[in-house]
């Protein structure tokens, strides 16, 4: 191991908040996007959605490919001069998405058309960057983002590289909004209140997020510190989490063991809460167990409220609010849940906060993701 890896840039783009001050300004004030209405297909009934551009818009428009563009436009120098540098190693840069940017792909047999998207997103960063780094796409569906923030820890750490880019991004997708009809997972309201009461589903977005970490011996003001990380699969359902939590115990076993830190020294836990029936219950209670031994309570949060689901940026954009967090010394609240769910709010360890609190200067935070298969990611980003 070559100590930490730093995150030394940290920015994001969701349907209601044009970058991260914006995003952390609308959890703070508990500021609650309106999800846009997309016509359905065929048969379909109308979707809502968090999107970034007018939903009437084609989807298929070749230039809603331009998401990558702008993620990658910030970084962009910075990958040119770490390439150009005989001193560094080649830079890295990891793709999580799931339908990608690329609407394209909707009505395809769902294995197809998740495959394609992702080969074909992985070519266009490359195309972009113009073989000034290795392109490598992470596949575990909404759990992508955090495995690539995982997984470029692990480049880090081990010595394979010092400089990788973390790039997660997500257009609405006709084809997996059907899905999660036929699920019954969307909200009904086009609203998305994780751990609420009332809860009625999930609501897609549409964003990005970018994050650049480096080694210890480059990294230069950095954000905050990818401190351990744990990656399982329960293999129990292809939809649904196991019920006991298996997958989820051991990666947030695995993270807090590669970190260091115990369960005292967790501030917040930033939760996949995706605002289903099924997922958020079940999600507060697993921690719940995990954190018995805490002696205070420890708030759960979920930023999905304002952000919408992201799927495979969902990581990303979460560890970048992760870093704010820590900058800021706060924790966010829930920003469109009303009444917290009397089963998750009879919990001993666990509370969901509605208000925003006070993070204490050495608390790191724990920020977990769940995919389709029963992937599960965790990560624990704490100071530089």
């Amino acid at each position: 191991m070559t100590g930490n890896a730093l995150i030394t840039y940290a920015q994001t783009r969701t349907a209601a908040a044009p970058n991260l001050a914006t995003l952390w300004a609308n959890l703070i004030s508990l500021t609650v996007p309106t999800a846009a209405s997309i016509p359905g297909v065929g048969t379909d009934a109308d979707y809502r959605a968090f999107t970034l551009s007018d939903p009437g818009t084609d989807r298929a428009d070749p230039r809603y490919r331009d998401i990558w563009r702008a993620a990658l436009a910030p970084v962009l120098s910075r990958i040119a001069e770490v390439n150009g540098d005989p001193r560094r190693a080649r830079p890295i840069v990891l793709v999580a998405t799931v339908m990608g940017s690329r609407p394209e792909y909707d009505r395809q047999a769902p294995a197809h058309g998740i495959k394609n998207a992702l080969a074909d997103d992985v070519a266009a960063v490359s195309e972009l960057l113009g073989h000034q780094a290795d392109v490598l796409g992470i596949g575990s569906g909404c759990a992508a983002g955090t495995t690539a923030v995982g997984i470029a820890r692990s480049l880090i750490t081990t010595g394979r590289a010092d400089f990788v880019v973390c790039l997660g991004a997500e257009m609405v997708s006709l084809e997996v909004l059907t899905l999660f009809t036929a699920l019954g997972g969307l909200a009904r309201e086009g609203v998305l209140r994780p751990f609420d009461e009332h809860r009625t589903g999930m609501v897609p977005g549409e964003g990005w997020g970018v994050l650049i970490l480096e080694s210890e011996r480059w990294a230069d003001r950095p954000l905050g510190a990818v401190l351990g990380y744990g990656e399982a699969s329960d293999g129990y359902d292809i939809v649904a989490p196991s019920p006991d939590g298996v997958g989820l115990s051991a990666a947030i076993g695995q993270a807090l063991a590669e970190s260091g830190r115990g369960v005292a020294d967790i501030g917040w836990i930033c939760a996949h809460g995706t605002g289903t029936r099924a997922n958020d219950a079940l999600e507060a209670q697993i921690y719940d167990g995990l954190f018995r031994r805490r002696e205070q309570q420890l708030p759960c949060v979920s930023i999905k409220g304002a952000t919408g689901h992201c799927q495979g940026a969902a990581g990303v954009i979460e560890a970048a609010v992760a870093c704010t967090s820590l900058a800021e010394a706060m924790v966010p609240p829930n920003a469109a849940a009303l009444t917290v769910d009397p089963i998750v709010a009879a919990l001993e360890r666990v509370q969901v906060p509605l208000t925003p609190s006070t993070l204490a200067p050495s608390a790191a935070v724990l920020s977990t993701s769940f995919g389709f298969g029963g992937s599960v990611s965790a990560i624990v980003i704490g100071q530089p």
